[in-house]
C-alpha cells in the first residue's frame, strides 16, 4: 500500500492549452502538485502540432515518462475528439489531433475544448470551488466559454456547447475568421484590444503596450480600456441573461491584467443587466491560475482519465483537485507573471 502511494505521487500528468498563439504545457506529480511549465508558439498544420506537442511531453516528462496527456485545444471539439473548426487555428479544421498525439506517444490521450478544461480546474481547485451554477470566459487570441452546471461542465448533444465568442454582438459587424461577421471575440478578445488600440492610438500600439500606459495612468491607454470594457461587459450580460449564472469566471491571457478593467466591466454590467440588483449581480471574477488554468484542467483530465481505467478515480481527482501544494505552488505563478518563451521551468 505504501509503495502504491509513493508510485502514484511521483506519477507525472502533463496538460496543454493550444491556444491560437501559444501553447502552454503543464507537469503536475500525482497529487496535483506544479512541478514544470513550457511554452511554445502554435504551430501552422494539425500534423505539427501533434509533432511539437510530442516534443513537448518530452520535455516535460522525460524518462520513463508521464502517466497521462491531456490536451485543451481552441475549437469546436466532438466527444469523440474531432476538431470541427477552430477559427484562431491554422490547418486543422477536421483534424483528429488528440487521436494522433495518442499514436506518437502509444498512450491514451484526454482531449477536449480548452476552456471545459480550465472550468474543470476552477470547479475543482479554483474560483468556482462550491459553485453549482457558472460561466467560464476565457480572453485570449479569441474567446472561449464554458458553461458549469450543477458542479459539471456543460458539453451538449454533440461536444460543441461553449462558444459564445461566436454569438453575435453587432448584426454585419466585423468579418470573423468564422466566416460570420460581428462576433463578440471580434469585439472583446485579446486581438479586438490590439485592433481598437490602433485604432484609437495610431502606429503600431497593441494591447500589451495599452495596459502597460494604463498603469501608468496614461489618459488614451485607459479611454482604449474603457471602450473595450463595454464589449466584454456585453457579452458577459448576455451570458448572464441566458444562464443565470452565480459566478463568471475570466480566464486567459486578459485574467493577468483584470484588476485593470474590472471597475469599468462592472460600471457597464450595472447598466446592461435587466432583473438583478448589485446585490443579485453574479461575481465576475479573475481565475486564480491565470493563463495556466486551461493545461492544469486538461492534466487534471487526463489524471482523472488514467485513474478511472484503473478504478481509483475517486480517490485521484480529489488529489489533484484539492492538494494544499498545488495551490501554494499556483499562487506562485499567479504572482511570476507568464513562462518565457521555449523550454521548461520547475515552478519553486
Amino acid at each position: 500500500m505504501a509503495r502504491a502511494a509513493r508510485e502514484a505521487t511521483s506519477a507525472v500528468h502533463i496538460g496543454f492549452d493550444v491556444g491560437g498563439t501559444k501553447i502552454f504545457g503543464v507537469a503536475t506529480d500525482g497529487a496535483g502538485k506544479l512541478l514544470h511549465t513550457v511554452r511554445e508558439p502554435t504551430p501552422a498544420g494539425a500534423q505539427h502540432l501533434v509533432t511539437t506537442l510530442a516534443g513537448m511531453v518530452r520535455q516535460l516528462a522525460p524518462q520513463p515518462g508521464p502517466v497521462s496527456v491531456g490536451v485543451g485545444m481552441a475549437g469546436l471539439i466532438t466527444t469523440d475528439g474531432r476538431v470541427t473548426i477552430s477559427p484562431n487555428l491554422t490547418g486543422v479544421d477536421g483534424a483528429t489531433v488528440g487521436t494522433d498525439l495518442s499514436a506518437a506517444l502509444d498512450m491514451p490521450i484526454s482531449f477536449d475544448n480548452e476552456v471545459n478544461c480550465a472550468a474543470r480546474w476552477e470547479l475543482a481547485d479554483g474560483a468556482a470551488q462550491g459553485i453549482d451554477h457558472g460561466v467560464m470566459v476565457a480572453v485570449g487570441t479569441g474567446i472561449g466559454g464554458a458553461f458549469m452546471l450543477r458542479g459539471e461542465v456543460l458539453r451538449g448533444s454533440l461536444g460543441l456547447a461553449g462558444e459564445p465568442g461566436h454569438m453575435i454582438v453587432e448584426a454585419g459587424g466585423r468579418a470573423c475568421p468564422c466566416g460570420r461577421r460581428g462576433c463578440w471575440e471580434m469585439y472583446a478578445s485579446g486581438s479586438a484590444l490590439d485592433r481598437l488600440a490602433g485604432e484609437r492610438l495610431g502606429g503600431e500600439v497593441r494591447g500589451p503596450d495599452v495596459t502597460a500606459a494604463a498603469r501608468h495612468g496614461d489618459v488614451g491607454a485607459l479611454e482604449v480600456l474603457g471602450e473595450y470594457s463595454y464589449w466584454l461587459a456585453l457579452g458577459i450580460s448576455n451570458l448572464c441573461v441566458l444562464t443565470d449564472p452565480e459566478m463568471v469566471v475570466i480566464g486567459g491571457g486578459l485574467s493577468e491584467d483584470w484588476d485593470l478593467i474590472a471597475q469599468p466591466v462592472d460600471e457597464h454590467l450595472t447598466q446592461l443587466l435587466i432583473g438583478r440588483t448589485a446585490e443579485s449581480r453574479p461575481a465576475v471574477v479573475r481565475s486564480k491560475a491565470g493563463e495556466l488554468s486551461a493545461a492544469l484542467g486538461a492534466a487534471l483530465g487526463g489524471a482523472r482519465e488514467h485513474s478511472a481505467a484503473l478504478g481509483g478515480a475517486r480517490q485521484h481527482s480529489a488529489a489533484l483537485g484539492g492538494a494544499r501544494e498545488h495551490r501554494a505552488a499556483l499562487g506562485g505563478v499567479h504572482t511570476e507573471g507568464a513562462v518565457p518563451d521555449g523550454g521548461s521551468e520547475p515552478v519553486t
